[in-house]
């Protein structure tokens, strides 16, 4: 083999190894299927009952975070997708949830209603199966005693490790 030859296959092999690295690098901080779960998760929004008023819409997207040096004990992970309704409607309570339960299981969302204290009354909980570890959460309630506020929310934890960001 003459020199060039040689220096052509040792610059391909250093080509091919930093492909191969970055690939791998790439792939651990990623999410499969992670656009199409965050667009399930944020299609709770279809499911406010027409007449809501004041509505307002925060979401976030699933993201990868470094660690916090700042903080003793952060490390890099997963945020969460997350999305959060407020809306006030003045049908009753039974209404809206009747409401906001028929289109979530038109969506595929099946519904597990909880009661998180002996002393709370039941909440509306409903979960999505996203053929992942973990399924979509979302949850209803009233904002305080005799009020028509609404707090409508739904989220899901990617696989791996729960990022920390800093304050």
């Amino acid at each position: 083999m003459t020199k060039i030859m040689k220096r052509l296959c040792a610059v391909a092999l250093i080509v091919l190894v930093c492909f191969t690295a970055w690939i791998v690098v790439r792939s651990a901080h990623s999410i499969a299927n992670g656009s199409r779960i965050f667009s399930e998760v944020i299609a709770i929004r279809n499911a406010v009952p027409a007449n809501a008023t004041n509505l307002r819409t925060e979401s976030s997207e699933a993201s990868w975070v470094a660690g916090c040096s700042e903080v003793p004990g952060s490390r890099s992970g997963w945020t969460t997708d997350h999305v959060s309704v407020t809306f006030v409607d003045a049908s009753s309570r039974a209404t809206v949830i009747e409401k906001i339960d028929g289109v979530l299981r038109r969506q595929g969302w099946q519904r597990h209603d909880s009661k998180p204290s002996p002393s709370a009354g039941r909440l509306p909980h409903w979960t999505l199966n996203v053929m992942s570890a973990h399924v979509v959460q979302a949850w209803a309630f009233l904002v305080g005693p005799r009020t028509h506020h609404w707090y409508f929310s739904a989220s899901w934890e990617p696989s791996g490790p729960i990022g920390q960001l800093c304050p």
